[in-house]
């Protein structure tokens, strides 16, 4: 037989488990369904009577459910559409047997309003409608979140076009007292904010710009005190829900409750900051942070705009002035003048407290204070050392002191007595030209605040350098002039400035006739002096005259009129001379050049002597050619007598 294999028992197949699976029967799974479901659920016939009423709907709407079931809804909840339309736009869409979805308001049982948004699908029997099943959803703090956000933004919007308008104001006035608060006027307006205060940066910190709703804030805000100076010191902005509870806090009014100091930053810096406290009935919220923060980003724009557009203007209005003072700086050829000028110029362009124009005398080398305002006038004269002081770096270093606060130890020692001010906010510029300081124009302000501006710093410079340019010209058009009217070998007038001179002082006399003092001529001739080059050469005859020249420069006063008449011949004209000074100086002057030894060209020593003749002008005959030739027959009558000797004419 064959082995028939035992076949082995199948076992049936494992069920699959059901993860939803519950072992309830059907109606209570839907009943847990619709107790715990959060949107209300309702139904009702196609007459709109309550025929169902879940708790969600109890929970949504207050009513139970015996209260609700077989109402009419429309009078159970009054519903109005977020359309316009009225309930019969749903019984004929659910009648139609198509669901119908929209939103509106509905009043519910305590009286308040409750914004839903419903989904209406129709029961449906053998295709046709019997009722309808609603479940709504409550929108209200959904709506209210959009619409308080939709007022917001309004109210941003507005406030940012009102800052489009003041902005302009800023950018066109830049940030002027005037322009900053017609700002905080209109943000007081547009936002509600009782008060306001507003602080703008600058070299020293953050100064007062404006305020609303304040009575007296402080001039400048300390860095280390209050929610501002925390802001100032951190650049962040800062909330401040109760003001009782931050240690920063310093109270500006008594009734504030609550604070936010947001900084206004541009361009990467720190322009101010905008400050904004509220009283306990309109405490600030974090929405008030946010709109305050959006309005410091555009208010620092503008700000920023306002300065870069009044840097320009400034700039512009200094350029401007620099070059109409170019234009009268060159028209003036006398150093003196030019230095008053600059001083006027200078004071008109960068305002200041102190002015001083220090000028290189070419006579002996050193500076002097040639004009200054604002100063003890007594110091025009004063002589300013190299190095000595900020004046005196200037001049040493050939480069400007920067603007920095002096103290009066830091003033040139010789001038230190004429500033009445112990500390100036001061910058001194050299005026450069061609390597050779021609002077300084040094500047000071008084005050904490009393700095410069880029614009004036650069203005200053450009009024240096003009300045510097008009000293150059005046100084070559002096030697020109001096070439003119001197004479190259003795320095002394030639005898062309000579004859025009003494006509001017004759003419000056003649007006003056009879209250005119005497007027006294001398003529002096170097005794021998052709035989004296002959011997000595024409090198040691150049040495005596420049050594007799120099000797009349000395003894004669500035006033007098001096002059190389021709070949060794001398002439001094002496206003309110008479004639027996007129000998007396002249014996004077031929005894210093008798007793004096030149030095030759190779270092030999020489010796000369001169004799002279002496006149005064006859007021019967008051004539550049009486005079002079007066003068010299005494002269002549000097040379007969034996030379080297003076003879009254």
């Amino acid at each position: 037989m064959t082995a028939v294999p035992r076949s082995r028992p199948r076992r049936p197949p494992a069920a699959k488990p059901s993860l939803h699976r519950l072992d309830l029967p059907t109606g209570e799974v839907v009943e847990i369904l619709l107790r715990n479901l959060a949107d209300a659920v309702f139904a009702t016939d196609l007459d709109n009577h309550i025929t169902y009423w879940a708790p969600s709907a109890e929970r949504l709407f207050g009513y139970s459910a015996a209260e609700a079931l077989g109402r009419f809804f429309g009078d159970l909840l009054p519903f109005k559409m977020a359309t316009g339309k009225d309930e019969g736009e749903l019984l004929q869409t659910i009648a139609a047997g198509k669901p119908w979805r929209g939103q509106g308001t509905v009043t519910v049982r305590d009286g308040s309003q409750r914004w839903i948004e419903s989904t209406v699908n129709p029961l449906l029997v053998d295709g046709r409608a019997i009722g309808s099943v609603s479940v709504s959803r409550d929108m209200t703090a959904a709506v209210a979140a959009a619409e308080r956000r939709t007022a917001e933004q309004n109210l941003v919007t507005r406030v940012l076009e009102g800052l489009d308008a003041v902005g302009q104001v800023l950018a066109e006035a830049g940030p002027t007292s005037e322009a900053l608060a017609s700002v905080l006027d209109r943000l007081a307006r547009l936002m509600g904010y009782p008060y306001l205060s507003l602080f703008i940066g600058d070299a020293n910190g953050l100064a007062f710009g404006g305020q609303v709703g304040y009575e007296n804030l402080p001039d400048r805000i300390d860095p280390g005190v209050g929610v501002i100076g925390r802001v100032l010191r951190t650049g962040e902005a800062a909330f401040v829900p109760d003001v009782t509870a931050d240690p920063d806090y310093v109270a500006g009014r008594p009734d504030v409750a609550s604070e936010i100091a947001v900084p206004l930053r541009a361009g990467g810096a720190l322009l101010g900051v905008l400050n904004i406290e509220s009283t306990a009935a309109a405490p600030l919220t974090a929405d008030d942070l946010h709109l305050v923060r959006t309005v410091a980003d555009r208010l620092a724009n503008a700000l920023l705009l306002g300065r870069q557009q009044q840097a320009l203007r400034d700039r512009t209005r200094l350029l401007a002035a620099v070059m109409a003072f170019a234009g009268v700086a060159n028209a003036i050829l006398d150093p003196q003048r030019l230095a008053v000028a600059v001083a006027d110029a200078v004071g008109t362009v960068v305002p200041c407290d102190t002015l001083v124009i220090t000028i290189l005398d070419r006579t002996d080398g050193r500076y002097r204070v040639k004009a200054a305002r604002g100063v003890d006038p007594e110091m025009i004269g004063q002589v300013v050392e190299p190095g000595d002081g900020s004046t005196g770096r200037a001049i040493e270093e050939r480069v400007v002191v920067a603007a920095r606060y002096h103290e009066r130890a830091d003033y040139a020692s010789s001038l230190r007595a004429y500033v009445p001010y112990d500390a100036l906010y001061g910058v001194a510029v050299p005026l450069v030209r061609e390597g050779t300081v021609l002077g300084v124009i040094s500047l000071g302000r008084v005050g904490d605040e009393a700095t410069f501006s880029e614009a004036e710093l650069e203005a200053i410079g450009l009024l240096g350098a003009q300045t510097a340019l008009a000293l150059a010209n005046a100084y070559l058009m002096e030697e020109v002039s001096q070439l003119a009217i001197r004479d190259g070998l003795t320095g002394l007038y030639n005898r062309r400035h000579f004859d025009a001179t003494l006509e001017l002082i004759l003419a000056r006399w003649r007006r003056a006739r009879s209250e005119a003092t005497p007027l006294a001529a001398i003529m002096f001739d170097l005794d021998h002096f052709g035989r004296f080059n002959e011997d000595h050469g024409h090198q040691a005859g150049d040495a005596v005259l420049r050594a007799f020249a120099g000797i009349l420069t000395a003894r004669c006063r500035a006033s007098d009129l001096v002059a190389r008449y021709g070949g060794e011949e001398f002439v001094a004209v002496l206003e309110g001379c008479s004639l027996e000074n007129a000998v007396a100086l002249a014996n004077e002057i031929r005894l210093e050049l008798e007793g004096r030894v030149i030095e030759g060209p190779e270092g030999q020593p020489l010796r000369a002597r001169v004799s002279a003749g002496c006149a005064t002008l006859d007021p019967e005959k008051p004539t550049a050619e009486a005079l002079v030739q007066t003068a010299d027959v005494g002269l002549f009558m000097a040379k007969r007598a034996g030379r080297n000797r003076v003879v009254a004419a």
